[in-house]
């Protein structure tokens, strides 16, 4: 009943985004669109772009964010912004990921910039003509690296942490990434990939890549759906590839990447994504997850905590103020001295923050210690 309790509070305390605040019909803010233009691919590229809730607060020390970085954008903006909102932001007690800046890369020519290679040939080995203009992952990576990626950070408030999330002709872009520009990006997701694309040719590198690659620090999430049919009478290409890349990375991986794989039994090809995206951020911030009760007890251990989480991303992370903040005003209704812990911890964290001193300030004013107060 306690953490019931607790995990209501949070959720009474936190502002709910997206929510119309004062009455029905008010419109309901996602993200935004936008575009920037690429000499690379030489056109105008479209992208859609969702800020975390607390990118706004103007109460707390404005924070720098991860990117999540989206293939096929236009079909899985919403699912994805959502997943990251709802696990990130604290709603019912959460704080199970980072807050995230999502960046969804919709198509204009799906083939030519997902696809690791050129080719006509269909998974059957027979010509498929919507193939003509495929192989153009090494253009598009280029455009990522040179213009996007620089972009973002440019108008965004982002911190060196990116993950890379892709499906089906998707799911092989971002491993080809892994492959080719290991460094650009510090996680991977491939949701049932197109590993029998041009026979197979990313499973055939992966035995020799990740039994000499040096990927520390790097997380590859892998899920394969079942795409297995009744009537079938040949053996699934789809299907066996990806199971044979798993077993691949079992027998032979020496990379040091941190590497989970799924196999979905009752999700089929389209319906996928949504749990894939789910269980991959689960993974990739396996650890990350606040211990709210923990921390209630002892407010010094959220340092430690996000101390062990920066040592297993490779990344700096760190509570925002607002997370602080939100702490505090759980704790104070209960123990007013773990208040004044959580209060003193915000102004270690952010010493420049005139509301973090004002808080404690008005803390040490409500245990009656007026000499402390105006300290």
């Amino acid at each position: 009943m306690k953490i019931l309790s607790i995990l209501a509070l949070l959720f009474v305390l936190l502002p709910q985004p997206g929510l119309a605040q004062d009455r029905f019909g008010q419109a309901v803010h996602i993200g935004a669109v936008d575009s920037v233009w690429s000499a690379t691919l030489k056109e105008h590229r479209p992208y859609l772009v969702s800020t975390p809730p607390s990118y706004a607060d103007t109460t707390s020390t404005p924070q720098h964010y991860p990117v999540l970085y989206l293939l096929d954008g236009d079909a899985h903006f919403h699912s994805v912004s959502g997943l990251v909102q709802i696990l990130g932001t604290g709603i019912n007690g959460t704080f199970a990921v980072p807050e995230m800046i999502v960046v969804a890369i919709p198509n204009t020519d799906r083939t030519r910039d997902l696809t690791p290679t050129h080719t006509t040939a269909g998974w059957d080995g027979e010509p498929q003509p919507m193939f003509e203009t495929s192989g153009g992952n090494p253009a598009f990576f280029t455009f990522l690296e040179t213009e996007l990626i620089p972009h973002i950070e440019s108008r965004f408030r982002t911190m060196p942490y990116r993950a890379f999330v892709g499906h089906s002709f998707g799911g092989i872009t971002t491993l080809n990434a892994l492959y080719t520009i290991p460094e650009t990006f510090d996680a991977y997701v491939a949701i049932d990939p197109s590993l029998w694309w041009d026979d197979e040719t990313l499973l055939r590198q992966a035995k020799d890549y990740f039994s000499s690659a040096r990927l520390d620090g790097k997380a590859l999430y892998m899920a394969q759906a079942n795409t297995i049919q009744p009537d079938d009478t040949i053996p699934s290409r789809h299907f066996s590839a990806i199971s044979r890349f798993d077993a691949v990375m079992r027998a032979y991986d020496r990379s040091g990447i941190r590497y989970a794989f799924r196999y979905y039994d009752d999700d089929d090809h389209g319906s996928v994504p949504l749990i894939a995206e789910y269980d991959a951020l689960r993974f990739i911030f396996d650890g990350y997850k606040v211990p709210i009760q923990r921390v209630m007890a002892e407010p010094a251990f959220l340092v430690e905590h996000f101390r062990d989480v920066s040592e297993r991303l490779g990344k700096s992370f760190q509570p925002s103020e607002g997370m602080v903040r939100l702490l505090a005003q759980v704790v104070l209704r209960q123990d007013t001295a773990k208040a004044i812990e959580v209060g003193e911890l915000r102004v270690e964290l952010y010493p420049e923050s005139y509301r973090a001193r004002e808080s404690l300030g008005d803390l040490w004013a409500g245990k009656g210690d007026v000499e402390k107060a105006r300290s």
